[in-house]
Formats: C-alpha cells, structure tokens, sequence
C-alpha cells in the first residue's frame, strides 16, 4: 500500500472507534473488543515495519500485549484499577521481550530486536487506555469526548491521505482534525471552548505526529508495514482520550 492507501485505514479504524464509542452499555466491550484487533494488527505489522528478525516471536509478544491490555481493561480485578493493570502487563510484554531474546537460536541483532520488540509492546499496550478511557466515560455520561476525539483522529489521519508534500499535508490534517475535534467537543459533550481547542489540537498533532513518524521507515510503503503506519496513531491518541475524560469527564 502507498501513503494514499494506509491513511485510510488508519481513519476507517479511528471511525469504528467513534461509532463504538456511542453504543451505549454494551461500548465498553466492544471497544474492547476494537482495541484488541488494533493491538493484532500492530503486531502482525510491527517487525515488518522495524525489519526484526525472529519476526514470529515478536508478533506474538507483541500482538499478546495488545489484546491482553484489551481485556484486562474490561475484566481487571476491583483491587486493581485499570491503569495499573495495564502497566503490570506491559512490564509482563517487557519480560516475555527478554525471554523471546535467550530463547533465539540466532544471535544476531540482538540489541534492535529487543528495543524493537519493547517498543511495540508499549504501543500495543497503551491502546487499552481506549477501553478505560469508554468505561469512564459510559460511567460518567460523557461518552460524546470519546467520540469528538476518535472523530477528529479520524479526519486527521484521512487528510494525511492527500497527494501533496509533507509540511502542507500535516498543516492541512492539524488544521481540519483540531478543527473537527473541537466543534464535537463543545456541541455533543459541552466542553468549554478552550479546553475543546486544546482537547482538538493535541489530538490532530498527535496523530499526525506518530503517522510521519512510524511512516518515516524506509520499509513503510509496503503491506504489511503499512499497517503498522497505519494503526498505530489509532493506539497512541487513546492517551489523550484517557486524559480528557479523566480531567473534563
């Protein structure tokens, strides 16, 4: 896939989030749900994308991370919370990484295939703080700053689709994403318009952000690399849809 097709992806995923977003009590499941496909999708991409070797092992350190955060999100024992759940699970994907490592027959790029491997481990995980960030919100009645949020990702990442060069391209996916993110904010959840602004800007910077980022690999035109690019701005914005409900829920 080129650059035109991966963002497209990466907003179709963004847009699923928004829709699941407004199902009501059955969101935070099936937010879950979406969460653990995202966390699938940037394993299977993740050393393709980074060109690990041992490829298998880390798509399976990876992609568990990912869809173990998912579900712990949702099903995380009363005497944890949600976040420190999840962080327990990225120091369990840390540890697996180091044993994916002593149990490699060939020795070679040792040092890359684990700080690769770790690194994804922390992408995928982190994408669970969708799901607390819906359960919050489903909890709160403030289900619409998850939507507003998904939403303008959604824009930001379909701009990032369009033919022209890079500067006016990020400027143009910015500029429309904050724009989409901050009208939903204050129309649908109320929020004051300065804090939606920031709530706008942070997420169309973010996204864009991490797409020129993960898209800068010399390997990120193709396939299944391209998955990577696209999904991981998906995983990564969940941070600030988790801080929004926390700060103005």
């Amino acid at each position: 896939m080129t650059a035109p097709e991966r963002a497209p992806l990466g907003a179709a995923l963004a847009l699923l989030l928004a829709l699941v977003s407004l199902t009501g009590p059955l969101s935070p499941v099936l937010m879950a749900v979406s969460i653990g496909l995202i966390g699938l999708l940037i394993g299977i991409a993740w050393p393709e994308l980074l060109e690990l070797p041992s490829a298998l092992g880390t798509r399976l350190v990876v992609a568990g991370t990912g869809i173990g955060g998912a579900v712990v999100a949702v099903l995380v024992p009363e005497r944890l919370t949600p976040v420190s759940a999840i962080v327990m699970l990225c120091a369990g994907g840390v540890f697996a990484s180091f044993v994916h490592q002593m149990l490699r027959r060939d020795r070679r790029d040792l040092t890359s295939s684990l700080t690769g491997t770790v690194a994804g481990v922390f992408l995928a995980g982190i994408a669970a703080t969708w799901v607390i960030a819906q359960s919050d919100a489903q909890a709160s009645g403030s289900a619409a700053v998850v939507t507003a949020v998904a939403a303008g990702l959604a824009a930001t990442l379909l701009l990032d689709s369009t033919p022209l060069p890079s500067l006016p391209r990020f400027v143009l996916s910015v500029l429309v994403g904050a724009a989409l993110t901050g009208v939903l904010a204050v129309s649908l959840a109320s929020l004051a318009l300065p804090i939606a602004a920031a709530l706008g800007v942070a997420t169309a910077i973010g996204a864009s952000s991490a797409h020129l980022l993960v898209g800068s690999s010399l390997v990120a035109h193709e396939p299944v690399p391209s998955i990577a690019v696209a999904a991981v701005p998906v995983a990564t914005v969940g941070v600030l849809a988790h801080l929004a409900i926390t700060l103005f829920g």
